[in-house]
């Protein structure tokens, strides 16, 4: 079907006045780069059309109607003004309507209309708009201030960093209505496998926006397909049948926390955010599931229910070989996502060989200690290295995705882990087990055969009561003595370097 407009921008004309005289109206700005950036993209330039001038005299049906059923895409600017007016109302009624009349809504599985959001809305009020507005991914055109909770609009006539965000959202949509417009012209492409691992991107709250349009953009420019490609429901059981179903699909799943608890859906105690982690959790009890959880540096949650969130997931005994809570700069995940998805990828094209250990090496161990006992472990690195042991050390300055890959490699490679607590965190301890229990249990680790927790001055109520039943407790409470270490070797060297 030839279309007259290729897209029709739908607005509230309030949102295009400016506050200050002669200066571009918002919708003026957004209109001109959006055709400049699709011509860019289509080599061409677009059929672009919006009502500048209609007033209250003008007669909806021969102006508007008339070019809504020769429309291909639909660029709604939502505001508070846009779910009010009813005008603006009928606009998208009588797209819909033109489109179900005609080839549809959709074109595969990508939607004719896009929802651009000008000024955040708490809820969409008419009945008829909220469940066709609602399920559609947004494109936001506007930041949250963390601290504040304030929101700001990116404009043109704004600064140099809210110019920098505006056209990469910008550049977002252009290359969204582009890929269509070249679908709509060359018939719907079935979708194919490209082989890649499909990733689930769970929906945030809205101080984390950035990040999250930040890693989407990142992946699907990279060729990922990513799920969800709508909106969650608002409605509890809603949310889990669906979030389930594209769990099922997925290889992995990304999880993005900051300061704010989020929107809580109808039915239930929980935010979206932490059902979808819950949800992604029992998933991963069913099939391997690469689950990655991160916590916005420097998030300072001010409701009770994201402090409880976070304080358990940073204990939760959960957390095993595909699983890694990062409380990271945003570059530091996206460095571990690169290199999950390309273990996934090297899995699926082959799986990965048993690793056997050489015979004859000297016993590794990796000495695991907080920088603050650095100088603490020197009688037993030295005692080790005597007794003929190879002793690793932690690094502890670098670049931080270097550190912590070094680490795991550690882990992967050594015959015996111990964890020295003495003035590090309670905090400390649990998370190095649960590190090494994650690398234990990894298909690339070569043999951690014995996990040792060292408990070492101070002297706390919390180490004099400490018990697990993953590792092998030696107390150096009065300092360090060479006697509970001697069993432990000639036990290892009984067995032969090598299992």
């Amino acid at each position: 079907m030839a279309f007259k407009n290729e897209i029709f921008i739908s607005y509230a004309h309030l949102d295009n006045e400016s506050a200050f005289e002669g200066q571009n109206g918002w919708i003026n700005d957004f209109h001109r780069a959006l055709e400049v950036r699709v011509a860019q993209l289509l080599g061409r330039k677009p059929a672009v059309w919006r009502d500048p001038k209609l007033t209250g005299n003008d007669i909806f049906s021969d102006t508007i109607c008339e070019q809504l059923p020769v429309t291909a895409v639909l660029v709604t600017v939502l505001s508070p003004r846009y779910v009010k007016s009813e005008w603006c109302r009928r606009e998208f009624h009588s797209f819909y309507q033109s489109c179900a009349e005609s080839t549809g809504v959709s074109l595969g599985n990508k939607s004719r209309v896009f929802k651009v959001v000008k000024t955040p809305i708490s809820q969409i009020g008419d009945e008829d708009l909220q469940p066709l507005l609602q399920p559609l991914l947004g494109y936001d055109f506007f930041r949250v201030d963390p601290q504040s909770g304030h929101f700001h609009e990116l404009d043109l006539a704004f600064g140099p960093e809210a110019k920098a965000d505006y056209w990469l959202r910008l550049d977002d949509l252009a290359q969204d209505i582009a890929s269509l417009l070249d679908s709509m012209v060359g018939g719907a492409k079935q979708e194919t496998d490209s082989g890649l691992p499909v990733v689930y991107l769970a929906e945030t709250s809205v101080d984390v926006k950035e990040q999250y349009s930040s890693i989407r953009r990142d992946l699907e420019r990279k060729g990922y397909k990513v799920l969800p490609q709508m909106s969650l429901p608002l409605e509890a059981d809603k949310v889990q049948a669906f979030v389930s179903s594209q769990l099922a699909q997925c290889a992995m799943s990304i999880h993005l926390l900051g300061s704010h608890y989020g929107v809580v859906p109808d039915g239930s105690a929980l935010s979206l955010a932490q059902l979808q982690h819950e949800l992604a959790l029992e998933a991963g009890q069913q099939k391997s599931l690469v689950r990655l959880v991160w916590l916005s540096a420097g998030a300072q949650p001010e409701d009770e229910r994201q402090r409880t969130f976070i304080a358990n997931l940073r204990s939760d005994p959960r957390w095993d070989k595909d699983a890694d809570f990062l409380e990271t700069p945003i570059e530091s995940l996206k460095t571990l996502i690169e290199q999950r998805l390309a273990d996934l990828a090297t899995k699926a094209r082959k799986p990965d060989p048993i690793t056997v250990p050489s015979a004859g090496h000297p016993l590794r161990f990796y000495l695991i200690c907080d920088e603050q006992d650095r100088e603490n472990i020197a009688p037993l690195r030295d005692f080790l290295f005597n007794q003929g042991c190879e002793v690793i050390l932690p690094v502890f300055q670098g670049d931080e995705t270097e550190v912590r890959l070094d680490h795991e490699d550690n882990l992967r490679a050594c015959d015996v882990a111990i964890i020295y607590h003495g003035a590090s965190p309670d905090l400390f301890l649990r998370r190095k087990l649960r590190e090494v229990r994650k690398i234990a249990g990894s298909a690339d680790a070569t043999h951690v055969r014995m996990t040792v927790v060292c408990l070492a001055p101070p002297i706390t109520p919390e180490k004099q009561t400490f018990r697990t039943l993953e590792a092998t407790l030696v107390s150096q409470n009065n300092g360090f003595s060479p006697e509970p270490w001697k069993p432990l070797i000639e036990q290892l060297l009984t067995k032969g370097a090598s299992a």
